[in-house]
């Protein structure tokens, strides 16, 4: 059974707005916030309030209540940030990142993924990076950071069973 970690509604808030401060600092202004549900849902429209951009909610969900919505950016979007509570295992970003390589003419770039043709930028952000990830994805935004499996954790999100939560 894995150790839970109870990541608390403070704890997210904070790690909201450091992931605001290092957005801003990297000078990185996205016009559209892509949350990826569920767990993308609540620090999406979190960021999407404070930097004052739309919204978009993408269906992406690999483990529980699997289902899956390809998403392609509007054509007047030039500079997109997705984000999920945790990059796990890398899986879910990887396969929105090589859906927009292959379907919308994006090429891979050490800053991002860049569509060449029109300039669109497009970015990851997560509360927390698993740098044990299988798939060696990394975010370019993130905060806390956990090698999830050989410490065998699991990070317990506020939103999960806040009926349970410790007080």
């Amino acid at each position: 059974m894995s150790n839970k970690l109870w990541y608390s509604w403070d704890e997210m808030r904070r790690d909201v707005n450091i992931l605001c401060r290092e957005i801003v600092l990297d000078k990185f202004n996205p016009q559209v916030i892509v949350g990826l549900s569920r767990g993308g849902l609540v620090p999406g429209v979190m960021l999407s309030h404070w930097f004052q951009k739309p919204f978009k909610p993408v269906k992406a969900a690999l483990r529980d209540f699997p289902e899956w919505e390809d998403y392609l950016p509007k054509r007047t979007d030039r500079s997109i940030l997705i984000v999920d509570d945790i990059c796990d295992s890398g899986v879910t970003f990887e396969r929105m990142k090589d859906y927009l390589l292959k379907n919308a003419g994006f090429s891979t770039l050490r800053s991002g993924i860049v569509n060449r043709a029109n300039g669109v930028d497009i970015k990851f952000a997560s509360l927390w990076w698993n740098n044990e990830a299988p798939e060696g994805f990394e975010p370019h935004y993130y905060v806390q950071e956990c090698a999830k499996d050989s410490e065998d954790i699991w990070v317990q999100f506020p939103w999960e069973h806040w009926w349970n939560a410790p007080v």
